[in-house]
Order: structure tokens, then sequence, then C-alpha cells
């Protein structure tokens, strides 16, 4: 443990904590604060934030396709087959969540819908999966991708060994101690309240489809049961590696939850939801620009706030967890294929999912007679979730194998997180950026704490997820920083001595999906 930087991870970790108690002890007076901060956040910066996104999606193909592209993170061959790859960014990305919000998101526009549409209108309808689709896209997987690169290169390139944050920033913020920690405190302090929400929303998902299965009370004992099993999972995975851990669980999981896709697609309406799938597409690339930048100024629905900001700014707050994984992963890649892996496989990956899901719940509501919103507003998402689910053909098996694959989906997230912080606060890294294992088994046990903490609060998971999302502000002030000095290391060392890094155009390999 001596290889741990304790002034960093202790704090970070009773930083969650305190706000947890805080959220118990005060649960009224905690989430109106944290409300108010966010609605705030987003009222004075959802501007700001849907610019500066569509404006990094620009920058990124930008660089991708600039002679920067070019430039090989490592000396060594890449270490993971392209699909392993792809697989292991997409469900550290995602977690148990796309599944749930693919059939839910769909299902509140239609209720609640953007654009001036009328509510549980065709035309809500023709919105309500592009939406989603776009909301897990291109400008999500960007925000998502882009710290991977400074990260990657500062470790492979510039051979440094410590990923703090405040160490890439140094070089603009100064060298001022009690900044360099604020930035690196609230940069673990995102990661770990996004994941914390993310979650808490699939012990909910898992003890509801538990308890419909087996026909048991869905209790706080149960769902205790559920976080203790994702302990010991996380744990194993940690002792026994990354090549032999989270990447075949990783690339295990993307293969059931594709078949179990598919198995969806024709035994629901295939016609429909290809159709709506492709109808969706369409809408998407006419509008993307005007959805990216609709602020909705005269009708003041609210729309942009509670969905396209909220979702910007809470991508942001993931800024440390998905940029040191991807770092992790990425030895031997380019910088262009780090761009265009992360944002091709996490977009269509997204894009599936939610148009097979979300297509199979609009036309379970408008045409198949079931009443998803009103199983909705009965017992909540959770419940129309699990209830949709058990539409399906033998939906006891059915059912159990979906609440599996969540449970695996949701593994990796904590893998990658668990990963990702241990990277942060390790002293020293080695040449494979592999943690020490006690550091990475101390932070298991760590989001483990807070994962119970989480469940304990009761309303505490509100507070958390307001400030997650006002935890994004600062952050995306940080991504420019970073964009500076990325491009002041790149037009700076992109020379002779650099040229060992640099593949030439015709030594790239094709793009290809194994």
């Amino acid at each position: 443990m001596k290889n741990l930087n304790f002034g960093l991870a202790i704090p970070a970790i009773v930083l969650v904590l305190v706000v947890l108690s805080v959220s118990t002890l005060f649960p009224q007076q905690s989430q109106a604060v944290a409300g108010n901060a966010m609605k705030f956040v987003t009222s004075w910066f959802g501007w700001l934030v849907e610019l500066a996104s569509l404006a990094l999606v620009v920058f990124l193909f930008w660089l991708a396709f600039s002679k920067y592209g070019l430039i090989r993170l490592g000396d060594e061959k890449p270490e993971y087959s392209n699909f392993s790859y792809g697989g292991m960014i997409f469900t550290a990305g995602v977690g148990a969540s796309l599944i749930y919000w693919g059939i839910g998101e769909p299902m509140y526009y239609l209720q609640s819908p953007p654009m001036f549409a009328e509510p549980n209108s065709y035309q809500a309808a023709a919105w309500a999966v592009t939406y989603s689709i776009f909301h897990w896209g291109i400008t999500g997987w960007a925000i998502y991708c882009f710290p991977a690169i400074p990260f990657a290169y500062a470790f492979y390139v510039q051979k440094k060994r410590t990923l703090k944050l405040s160490t890439l920033c140094e070089p603009v913020v100064g060298k001022n101690r009690t900044v360099a920690k604020c930035i690196d405190l609230l940069a673990i302090f995102g990661t770990l309240a996004a994941f914390a929400s993310s979650l808490a929303l699939t012990v909910t998902l898992l003890s509801t489809g538990v308890s419909e299965l087996f026909e048991i009370e869905n209790s706080l004992l149960l769902q205790g049961s559920i976080i203790v099993l994702f302990v010991a999972a996380l744990l194993a995975v940690m002792l026994v590696g990354f090549n032999k851990g989270i990447s075949k669980v990783s690339d295990y999981t993307v293969i059931a939850a594709i078949a179990f896709a598919v198995f969806v697609l024709f035994s629901a309406n295939a016609q429909f939801i290809l159709n709506n799938f492709t109808d969706a597409i369409g809408v998407m690339l006419d509008s993307y620009f005007r959805m990216s930048l609709w602020t909705d100024p005269v009708q003041q629905s609210g729309f942009p706030q509670g969905w396209t900001q909220y979702y910007w700014f809470w991508y942001y707050a993931y800024l440390i967890m998905m940029g040191l994984f991807i770092t992790r992963i990425s030895r031997g890649r380019t910088i262009r294929e780090l761009i265009l892996y992360a944002i091709s496989m996490g977009s269509l990956g997204c894009a599936f999912f939610i148009s097979i899901f979300g297509g199979y719940a609009i036309w379970a509501q408008l045409f198949g007679g079931y009443p998803i919103q009103d199983w909705m507003s009965d017992g909540g998402l959770t419940f129309a979730v699990v209830s949709l689910i058990n539409t399906l053909p033998e939906k006891n098996m059915v059912l159990a194998i979906f609440l599996v694959i969540q449970f695996f989906l949701m593994l990796t997230t904590m893998s990658s997180a668990s990963v990702a912080t241990s990277m942060l606060t390790t002293n020293q890294l080695t040449l494979s950026g592999d943690p020490d294992n006690k550091v990475k088994l101390l932070w298991a046990g760590a989001i483990s704490l807070i994962s119970f903490s989480v469940f304990l609060s009761g309303g505490g998971i509100e507070t958390i997820k307001s400030l997650c999302v006002v935890a994004g502000l600062p952050m995306m002030f940080i991504y420019a920083i970073l964009i500076r000095q990325l491009m002041m290391q790149l037009s700076g060392e992109v020379t002779s001595e650099q040229q060992e890094s640099v593949v030439e155009p015709q030594e790239l390999p094709a793009y290809q999906f194994k």
C-alpha cells in the first residue's frame, strides 16, 4: 500500500460518505440545496455545455484525421483485439443503464415530447427513439473518450508514471497544491457519485426482477444481498487480473447482450422496430445540429435542461473513470483508432440496443395493447421495465437471462471504476498501467461501502445525482484546459525525435471489428 496516495484517496471517499450522511440526516434540505444548484447550472450554463460539447465533437473528428491522429500510444502492438477493445469501452460506458433507459426514455419522451410535439402523438413517437439515440450517441461518447487522449499520451508517449488529473493541468493552472488537490478530489467525487447513482438504479432493477421471478418481497435485505453479490464478484475480477477478468467478462457480456437483443427483436414486432430505427436515424441525422443546440428559450418546456444538458454534464462528471480506463486498454493504438473506436462502437452499440428495446416499448404502448405508461405511474419505471420483459415468450426464463446480463453489465462498470480510481491514486504506475492489487482491492472495498451507504441513506441518492451534474460544470472547464495542454504538447513534440511514435499512413491497420 506504499504506492497508494492516501492524501487523495481517503478525503475523496470521506467526501462522498459525508454527502450521503448529510443527505440522510437532512433529506429535504439537502435535496432542495442540491436541486437548486443543479437548476442554476443548467439554467445559466446549459447553453455553454451545448456549444462546448458540439465543439468537442468537431475537434475530435479533426484530431482523428489530422497528422496527430497517426501518433501511436506506445511502441507495442495493440494489447486487445478490436472486438474486445470496443466491447470494453462500450460496457464501461453504459453499464446496466442502457437497456433500462433504452426502454424508459422513449416512454418519457412519448408522454412529454420535445420539439413542440403533442403528448402521445405519432409525432411524439417519431421523436422518442430519435432523442434516446441522440443522448446516448456521438456527443456523449466524444465527451467520454477525449480525456483518454491526454492521459494516454502522457503515459505511453511521454512515459509519465503518475496520472493525476492535476498533473496534466499543471502547465496551465500552476503548481498550487491546494488547487491541484481540489481538481483531483472533484474528479474522483464525480466518478464515485455518478457510479453510485448507476449502481443504485441497477440494484433496484435487479431486486424488482428477482422479487417478480421468485415471488418474494422486494426488501432492503434483498437489495443488500445483491450488493454483497456485486462485491464478491468485483473482488474476484480484481484478483483474477485485467486480461482474464475484466476483458473476458466484457467479451462474454457483450455477446450475451447482443444475442438477447436479437431474441427480443424477433420475438416482438421486428418490422416495426426496424422501420422505426431507420426513421429515427434519419430524423437524428437531419436534426443533429438543431438537437445539439436547442435551448427552448421561448416555450421554456424545460426539456433541453432536464434531458440533454443533464446528460452532457453527467458525462463530463465521468472524466476520470472513462479517461483512465480507456487509457489502460489503449496501449498500441493510435489516437485516430482511440477516437473512432470509442465513438463508433459506443454510439452504434447504443443505437442498436435502444432501437430494439425502445422500439418494442413504443410498439407495445401504441399498438400492442400493453399499458406501459400506466405501469410507470403505478409502480415506477423499474416495475414497467420488468413488466415489459415479462411480455416476451417464456417470460420466466427470459427475465432470468435479462437479470443476469444486467448484473454483468454493471459488474464491468464497477470494475472500470475500480481500475480508474486506482490508477488516479497510485503514486507510480507500472509499465503495464496496472495498479497494485492491494490498491484495486481497497477501491473495490470503498466502492462497496459507498454502495451500501447509498441504500442506507434513503433519498440521499437524489442529492448525489444532482451534485454529480453540478460537478460536471467545472469538469467541462477542465476539458478546455486539457485540450489546450494537449495541443501544446502535440504541436511541440511531433518532431523527428517523436517519429518512432508516428505511424505512416500506409502502415495504419484497416479498421475492422474482429
